[in-house]
C-alpha cells in the first residue's frame, strides 16, 4: 500500500479517528491529565491510601521478599503473561485469558496511535501508520478486540447462568463487566462507522484492504443505510462518548476490585522464596522478652500482609478449594484476607488523628471493633485444617491459612481460648509427649517381638525411622509401622528407632497455634537426634515428615528427611524388595493424597509407583487428586477436635471414593488412614469400601506375614496406664 492509500491511512487516523487540532486536542489532553489526577484521588477516596498508613506502622516479621530481584521479575512475567495459575482451572482461565489479552492488545494499539498522531507526526512529521503495518495492526486489533469480548460475556454467562456457590457477588462486579463490555463494543461500532464513511466505497484505496478489520466491516453492514455526513457526525459523537467512558474506567480502577491490575503483580514479585507458605517465626529468645504472642492487632501483621488484602480479587479460587466451606464451616479465605482489609478502614476511623496520620492505639486506649470475634470470628479462626488448598490455588499468591496461625497464637497463648478437647492434647504432649496423653514409657511396646534396632543399642545408623505418636500408639497405624520395619529389614536398610527416646514432632501443636509447646517438643527431638549423629530420617507421617524437614531447620535441625514411599520407591526399583505375590481381593484402588505429602512437598508420583507395582487392582483417580486433593479433615490440629459445625470432611472425602467406583482407598498418612476408616464406618460402607496404607500392601506383596503380633493388638491403653 503506497502513495494514495497512505494518505488514506492517515486521514483516517487523524480526522475520523481521532479529534480536531488543536482545540480538540487539547480538550484530549487536558480530560487524560484529569483522569489520572482523579484516579490518584481515588485511591485516597477509596481508603487503599488509608490502607497504606496502616501498612507502614505493621510490626510483623516477615520472610525475605526482595533477593535475586532479576529472577522474581522474570517470574512474574512469565506468571502474568502465561497465566501459570489462572489457567488451572479451565473456563475461568480462558475468559480471564481473553479479557487479559484482549485488553493488552488494544492498549499497544492505542499507544502506537497516540505515538503516531500526537508525538511522530507533530514533531518529524512521519507517518508510519501504513502499508502492511497499518494493515497488520488492524487485523491485530480487531482479532484481540473480540476475544475480550467473548471473555466478558463467557464472565457474564457464569454470573448470570451458571454462577458456581463459592462465587461472591458485589454491586461492582457485574458493573465492572459490563462497562468493559461497553467500552468493547462502543470501539467496533465507531470503528464500523469509519469503515462505511471512507472505505466501503468501491473507488476508496482502501476497499481492497477492507476484511483486514473484520469485526468492523460486518458491524458496518448494520449502517449501510446512512449517508456519510450522519457516518461522520455519529462517528464523532459516539468517539468522544468512547474516550469519556474510557477515561472513566481509569478512575474506576482506584475505587473497585480492579486495583488488583497494579497489585497483584507487585505482590507476585513479592511472593515468599520458601519451600512452605511461610508461618511468622517466634525465635526461642521471644518467649523470654515479648509482651504478647500471635496477632490480635492489624498492626502485628507484616507489611507484607496488608498487600495480600490489596492484591486480593475476590476471584474464589481459594473458597472453591477449601474442604471447611465445601462442608458448610464458616471459613471462606477469600474473606479472611477481605474482612481484614475491611476492618483495617474500620479502625482507621477511630485511629487517625485529625492530620491524617494514623496511630497505634494501646488496647486499653482502643475502644472499637476487635479483630479476633468482630472481624473474624473464632469459628473461622478453628475450622481451618491448613490443607494449604487456599494459598496454592491463589492466582495472586497470597497466604491466607498463615494469617489464621497467627490469630490461633494468640487465642491459645494469650487467652488460653481453644477448643475444650484441645486441653488433653496439650497436657498429653506436656507430659507425655504424645496427643493421646499415652506413657511415655510405652512408646516402643509396638515394636516387641520384631527385633526392631534401638538407636541407644545399636549408636548410629543410616537412617533413624522416625515413626511417630500414631505409628507408636494409634492401633490402626501400628499396623504400617511394623510392616515398614519388615520391609527395611527385608531390604537391608541400616536403620534404628528411637524407642523411648523419641518424642512428638509437635505438628498439631505448631499448627493449633501453641507455639511455646511446639519449640519445646522440637527442641528435645533435634538435642536427641544431634546425639546419636542423625543425618538421614525416615518418617511414616507426612506430618511428622513436614516439620521435621522444614520447621526444624529454624530450631537448627537440619536433616535429609524422606517419607517412607520414597524410600519404598527407591528399594523396590533397586530390586531390594521384590514384589511377587499378587493381593487378592482389592478390586480398584484409588489414592487420597495427603496434602502434607502432596501440596505441601510435591509427592505424588512415589505413591502411585508403589501401587501401579502391585499389578492388584486398577488404579483410578478420584474427582479431586494430586494437587487438588480433598484434604481429609484432620490437618491444622482438626485431628483432635470435634467437628460440631456442617458435615464431617471425612464423610465428604469417602464418598469421593466411593463415586469414584474405588473398593480401596489407599493412603500415605496416618491422620489420612484414620479419617478414612471413620469415614467409611460412619457412612457404613463397609461392605463397598476398605482403607489401608500403601505399605500394609507393599508387605503384603512382598510375601511378608502382615499379622499384628500380640503386643500391638492389645488395644488403646486406658487413662490409668498413662503416666503425669
Amino acid at each position: 500500500m503506497h502513495g494514495p492509500q497512505a494518505e488514506i491511512s492517515r486521514e483516517i487516523f487523524w480526522n475520523i479517528v481521532g479529534p480536531g487540532f488543536p482545540v480538540e486536542q487539547v480538550l484530549l489532553y487536558i480530560l487524560v491529565v484529569g483522569a489520572i489526577l482523579l484516579f490518584v484521588r481515588g485511591l485516597v477516596k477509596s481508603g487503599f491510601v488509608t490502607r497504606l498508613k496502616v501498612a507502614f506502622e505493621a510490626t510483623g516479621s516477615d520472610v525475605e521478599r526482595v533477593n535475586d530481584p532479576w529472577s522474581r521479575l522474570w517470574y512474574t512475567l512469565v506468571d502474568i503473561f502465561a497465566h501459570r495459575k489462572i489457567l488451572k482451572e479451565p473456563y475461568q482461565g480462558a475468559f480471564h485469558f481473553f479479557i487479559f489479552y484482549g485488553f493488552l492488545a488494544l492498549l499497544i494499539t492505542t499507544i502506537i496511535v497516540f505515538l503516531q498522531a500526537d508525538v511522530i507526526w507533530p514533531i518529524w512529521r512521519v507517518w508510519f501508520m501504513k502499508d502492511g503495518f497499518y494493515l497488520g495492526l488492524s487485523l491485530f486489533a480487531d482479532i484481540f478486540g473480540l476475544l475480550a469480548i467473548i471473555g466478558v460475556l463467557m464472565a457474564l454467562a457464569r454470573r448470570y447462568f451458571f454462577k458456581p456457590k463459592w462465587l461472591d457477588e458485589k454491586g461492582e462486579d457485574n458493573v465492572i463487566l459490563w462497562y468493559i463490555l461497553a467500552i468493547l463494543v462502543t470501539g467496533f461500532i465507531i470503528e464500523a462507522l469509519r469503515i462505511q464513511a471512507t472505505e466501503v466505497n468501491p473507488a476508496s484505496p482502501m476497499n481492497p484492504y477492507i476484511w483486514f478489520s473484520p469485526v468492523g466491516r460486518t458491524v458496518a453492514f448494520i449502517f449501510a443505510g446512512m449517508s456519510e455526513v450522519a457516518l461522520r457526525d455519529t462517528h464523532k459523537v459516539l468517539w468522544w462518548v468512547h474516550v469519556l467512558g474510557a477515561l472513566g474506567f481509569i478512575i474506576y480502577i482506584a475505587y473497585s476490585k480492579l486495583i488488583h491490575i497494579l497489585m497483584t503483580p507487585v505482590n507476585i514479585f513479592l511472593r515468599p522464596d520458601t519451600d512452605q507458605p511461610p508461618i511468622r517465626t517466634m525465635p526461642p529468645e521471644m518467649f523470654e522478652t515479648a509482651e504478647s504472642f500471635g496477632i490480635h492487632n492489624v498492626e502485628e501483621f507484616s507489611w507484607k500482609d496488608f498487600l495480600d488484602n490489596e492484591a486480593c480479587m475476590r476471584c474464589g479460587r481459594c473458597v472453591e478449594v477449601c474442604p471447611a466451606f465445601n462442608t458448610d464451616k464458616p471459613l471462606l479465605p477469600r474473606d479472611v484476607i477481605q474482612d481484614i482489609r475491611s476492618y483495617v478502614n474500620q479502625k482507621a476511623q477511630i485511629a487517625l488523628d485529625p492530620n491524617g496520620t494514623y496511630q497505634v492505639l494501646a488496647d486499653d486506649q482502643y475502644t472499637g471493633p476487635a479483630l479476633i470475634g468482630d472481624g473474624i470470628s473464632k469459628d473461622t479462626i478453628w475450622a481451618c485444617t491448613t490443607c494449604m488448598g487456599c494459598v496454592d490455588a491463589c492466582p495472586a499468591y497470597i497466604l491466607q491459612f498463615p494469617k489464621l496461625i497467627d490469630l490461633r497464637r494468640y487465642l491459645v497463648m494469650m487467652e488460653s481460648d481453644f477448643p475444650a478437647e484441645v486441653l488433653d492434647v496439650f497436657k498429653g504432649m506436656e507430659n507425655n509427649s504424645n496427643p493421646w496423653g499415652i506413657g511415655a514409657h510405652t512408646r516402643a511396646d509396638w515394636a516387641k517381638g520384631l527385633d526392631v534396632p534401638i538407636m541407644a543399642e545399636k549408636g548410629e545408623a543410616e537412617y533413624l525411622f522416625y515413626v511417630g505418636c500414631a505409628g507408636a500408639f494409634d492401633d490402626l497405624n501400628k499396623k504400617v509401622a511394623i510392616s515398614l520395619v519388615k520391609l527395611f529389614k527385608l531390604a537391608g536398610l541400616d536403620f534404628a528407632i528411637l524407642g523411648t527416646e523419641e518424642g512428638c514432632c509437635g505438628d498439631s501443636a505448631k499448627k493449633i497455634g501453641n507455639e511455646y509447646l511446639y519449640q519445646a517438643l522440637a527442641t528435645a527431638n533435634i538435642e536427641v537426634f544431634k546425639s546419636y549423629n542423625v543425618k538421614k530420617i525416615i518418617t511414616l507421617c507426612p506430618h511428622g515428615y513436614n516439620t521435621l524437614k522444614h520447621d526444624y531447620k529454624e530450631l537448627g535441625g537440619n536433616f535429609q528427611v524422606f517419607h517412607y514411599t520414597e524410600i519404598l520407591d527407591t528399594l523396590i526399583k533397586k530390586g531390594k524388595i521384590q514384589l511377587k505375590h499378587p493381593i487378592e481381593n482389592l478390586g480398584t484402588i484409588t489414592l487420597h493424597d495427603s496434602c502434607y505429602l502432596g501440596r505441601y512437598n510435591k509427592i505424588y508420583d512415589q505413591p502411585r509407583t508403589l501401587l501401579k507395582a502391585l499389578k492388584s487392582g486398577s488404579l483410578v483417580e478420584m474427582e479431586d487428586h494430586h494437587a487438588k486433593s480433598f484434604c481429609c479433615g484432620a490437618g491444622g490440629g482438626r485431628m483432635w477436635m470435634e467437628e460440631t459445625l456442617g458435615t464431617r470432611i471425612n464423610q465428604k472425602r469417602t464418598q469421593e471414593a466411593l463415586d469414584a467406583g474405588a473398593k480401596t482407598v489407599c493412603t500415605a498418612c496416618p491422620f489420612c488412614y484414620t479419617m478414612i476408616s471413620d469415614g467409611i464406618k460412619e457412612l457404613e460402607l463397609e461392605d463397598k469400601l476398605q482403607a489401608i496404607d500403601i505399605a500394609q500392601l507393599v508387605v503384603r506383596a512382598a510375601g511378608l506375614d502382615d499379622k499384628i503380633p500380640k503386643a500391638a493388638e492389645s488395644g488403646e491403653p486406658k487413662q490409668e496406664e498413662a503416666t503425669e
